[in-house]
């Protein structure tokens, strides 16, 4: 049970530790896709480095990237990208790194790029 004799939460709700970590926590590394031509890249995050919940889709990684460069755009002109492999809206990070992500002992890379709606 997680809660004291007074029916308050206890202390070790959420976290046991500096390593602790919600069950569907997962890292992740953001980076600009600097395989991509000029007028694609887009500039690197000052924090890339997120642990954030699995069940995030694609579409809020984006809005996420959009926001911390101060970009004034559409989600819909960013791509993110798994091994090079550009992502649905609608896919959680669980499920890219279940399904797309080829280093299972690595924390999670994904790249972000302007794809063609970006340009105009």
């Amino acid at each position: 049970d997680d809660y004291d004799d007074d029916r308050k939460p206890s202390a070790k709700v959420g976290s046991s530790g500096p390593q602790s970590r919600a069950p569907d926590e997962l890292p992740l590394i953001l980076q600009p896709d600097i395989s991509a031509q000029k007028e694609f890249q887009m500039p690197p995050l000052k924090l890339p480095y997120l642990r954030t919940s699995g069940r995030l889709k694609v579409a809020n990684v984006k809005k996420y990237v959009l926001k911390m460069l101060k970009l004034e755009t559409s989600p819909a002109a960013v791509e993110i990208l798994c091994n090079g492999d550009p992502l649905g809206d609608e896919l959680s990070l669980t499920f890219v790194q279940r399904t797309r992500w080829l280093r299972p002992t690595e924390d999670l890379l994904l790249q972000y790029r302007f794809g063609e709606e970006g340009l105009f």
